[in-house]
């Protein structure tokens, strides 16, 4: 009768545990993003994704006060994210240029510059209050623009599995309707005033989620999607995805990095690989350092300053390997020499030497009135070191002495063997 009850038991715990797993089904973004990965084992996923859901769900949760659906939720963070990359890789400073085609587009390097004066009203007032209302505010938002990131051609191509070879009519049909909105999009700008509040708004979105990203959000870790496109429709010389070095959705936080921020480290709108940021001019720490030894890092969480970031000032890290006694500094953007006597690094003693500091490295000088000696390898007063010497020289006197009188006691050993010989 117990082992019945057990078994019942466990029947009725294994159904809530499939109940549970099968209400976390894989969708076809999963399935896909698996398959260009080269990932078989879509068990290992299902596992992976009921783990994941259920602890995104509780931190979202969590930061919202309510049951987050955490689908809808990730659905919301790639809408959001394919929209502002499409800022990022494709729009110009409309503040102050006029013609399209003559100007930059350079928001893949860096923030506006200047700023912008002030921030979309709108967007600050949800954005400032916590994460979840900021994500549901822009998505709602977004719902009434013409270029949708369901509508882009690298999508469609993505969940229909099509291929240029076998699909290039129905390929060119959906870019030809995603060139459409995306024009619509740039010069109506709805659901907004007209394209100078949409780049304003752009902006400022930019501005929060790029800082939410700085400050590690756990539901920004992961898109669940490719993000390596510049959300402009299909790009003829990339294809629907570019393949960049610098972003892979199974790095935490790259797809938020890639759609929400500038890059300092490498801003370069693509690299092929890691080595174009690290040979590229534009690198800050390209000028310090040797090929292979350009590396450049920008921590998140010393980023994290809503201030610093829109006013791009990024704190990022070089090495400063073949230069000891160097160390890098973001305020200037070189290697800049240590002052080891400020910092208290160096081995001088304090009551005897000053401590002066050269290029690369630093030297104990001796106070006044003492006196380096190179025996003892420190700095003697005059009287010390005249006593010193004293001693020295009396203790020298001796060993000669004993030396001289060992030289006569060798001589008539000698002597006395070369008498007896003869």
């Amino acid at each position: 009768m117990i082992n019945n009850i057990n078994t019942i038991t466990l029947l009725f715990i294994s159904c809530i545990l499939c109940d549970n797993i099968f209400n976390t089904s894989i969708g076809t973004e999963e399935i896909t993003y698996a398959s260009s990965k080269g990932i078989q084992d879509f068990s290992q996923i299902l596992k992976e994704k009921f783990v994941t859901n259920n602890s995104e769900t509780t931190a979202a949760s969590a930061s919202s006060g309510t049951e987050v659906d955490i689908d809808e939720l990730r659905e919301n963070i790639r809408d959001i994210g394919y929209y502002l990359r499409s800022h990022k890789f494709n729009e110009y400073d409309r503040r102050y240029e006029t013609n399209s085609t003559t100007a930059e587009r350079i928001y893949f390097k860096t923030f506006p510059r200047p700023p912008l004066r002030s921030l979309h009203w709108e967007v600050h007032k949800y954005c400032e209050s916590s994460f979840m209302e900021c994500v549901n505010y822009l998505a709602k938002k977004l719902r009434g623009v013409a270029a949708r990131r369901t509508d882009d051609t690298s999508i469609v191509m993505m969940k229909q599995h099509w291929k240029w070879k076998t699909n290039t009519a129905q390929i060119e049909q959906v870019d030809e309707e995603c060139k459409k909105n995306k024009k619509l999009d740039d010069h109506i700008a709805d659901p907004f005033e007209g394209p100078l509040e949409r780049y304003q708004w752009r902006v400022t979105a930019s501005y929060f989620m790029c800082w939410y990203t700085m400050k590690k959000t756990p539901e920004l870790k992961r898109f669940h999607e490719k993000c390596d496109n510049f959300a402009n429709c299909l790009d003829y010389n990339y294809g629907p995805y570019n393949d960049d070095a610098r972003v892979d959705d199974l790095f935490d936080f790259s797809c938020a990095l890639y759609s929400f921020c500038p890059n300092p480290c490498c801003p370069l709108k693509y690299a092929n690989m890691m080595n174009d940021c690290l040979n590229s001019p534009e690198n800050p720490c390209y000028r310090q350092n040797n090929v292979g030894q350009r590396a450049c890092e920008a921590d998140l969480e010393q980023n994290s300053e809503f201030s610093d970031i829109i006013l791009n000032r990024w704190n990022v890290t070089c090495r400063c390997p073949q230069r000891r006694g160097y160390e890098w500094n973001s305020r200037y953007g070189i290697c800049i020499d240590v002052d080891e006597c400020v910092s208290k690094t160096h081995n001088c003693k304090p009551k005897v030497e000053s401590c002066l500091n050269l290029p690369g490295s630093f030297r104990c000088i001796c106070h006044w009135g003492y006196i380096w000696d190179e025996d003892s390898r420190e700095c003697l007063s005059s009287m010390a070191l005249s006593a010193l010497k004293l001693k020295r020289k009396e203790k020298t006197k001796i060993e000669m002495m004993k030396l001289t009188l060992w030289e006569k006691i060798k001589n008539i050993i000698f002597w006395r063997k070369g008498s007896s010989s003869n």
